[in-house]
């Protein structure tokens, strides 16, 4: 019986590991298919960088408008 649980582990520990090869192989090429460089406006400036570090900037901060939002709808709703 032990046997069988160990085989079960082995195998699910194997399966994250193809998992993370595979999103390690697309995040490559997700990288090397945006390293162009951009041009970006900011309120004051402008400035040329690659399409990959806009990107990642994006995301990040929709992460953290996302992350705001929520704490002040949880806020909210434990006030009345």
């Amino acid at each position: 019986m032990a046997g069988e649980s160990g085989n079960k582990r082995a195998m699910t520990d194997n399966l994250r590991l193809v998992g993370a090869l595979v999103l390690l192989v697309l995040l490559v090429a997700f990288i090397v298919g945006n390293s162009q460089s951009v041009e970006v406006s900011f309120i004051f400036f402008k400035t040329s960088i690659s399409l990959i570090w806009a990107l990642l900037i994006a995301v990040i901060l929709g992460l953290g408008i996302d992350r705001l939002i929520i704490a002040m709808m949880k806020h909210r709703k434990n006030k009345s």
